[in-house]
């Protein structure tokens, strides 16, 4: 499916792994697919999402991170006989500064690759038949918004409805933008 997505496409996913490894997330998702294109050069999605208000760092703030990478209470471990504190310093004793907040690494010590999520799969796919129909030769950031969007449940989704964005409004703003660019 890569082969036809633009250096710009391609940019967008490697800001969503990125943007995956920065929220704790163990797979890509629609929602990380959403803060690459925010992230992104100048284009259809990045000035559609800009034109709506919205920009990376405003989406990250609203993302929903990973359940397992939330804030952990250090009160509620000392009821437990746990000093967090203590376990950070012993983990960074053992493994270097930082351990605990380093992506997962394999033994080789190259980063773990992270693998999409049904969801960002299947937007991936209505990006790539959107650009079929339009018979576009190449995969550019804004199919992959409109994939997103039009793919209607996922967390990306949920990210811009509570944003306040209309979803139509800003599927129509990048289709426009799309179609001025080409």
């Amino acid at each position: 499916m890569f082969e036809r997505f633009t250096t710009q496409s391609r940019h967008a996913v490697q800001l969503a792994l990125s943007e995956a490894r920065v929220l704790g997330a163990r797979r890509i998702g629609a929602e990380h697919l959403l803060l690459g294109l925010a992230h992104g050069r100048p284009g259809p999605a990045a000035d559609a999402l800009k034109a709506a208000g919205l920009n990376a760092a405003a989406l990250r703030k609203l993302a929903i991170a990973d359940p397992d990478t939330e804030p952990l209470d250090p009160d509620a471990l000392a009821v437990l006989g746990i000093d967090l504190d203590e376990v950070r310093r012993a983990a960074e004793a053992a493994f270097g500064p930082g351990a605990l907040d380093r992506p997962a690494r394999l033994r080789s010590g190259r980063p773990t690759t992270a693998r999409l999520t049904p969801e960002a799969k299947d937007a991936m796919a209505r990006a790539l038949r959107l650009a079929q129909s339009r018979h576009d030769s190449s995969l550019c950031p804004g199919h992959l918004l409109i994939g997103i969007i039009d793919q209607g449940d996922n967390e990306a989704v949920r990210l811009l409805a509570a944003a306040d964005v209309n979803l139509a409004a800003l599927r129509a703003d990048a289709l426009r933008r799309m179609t001025a660019a080409a």
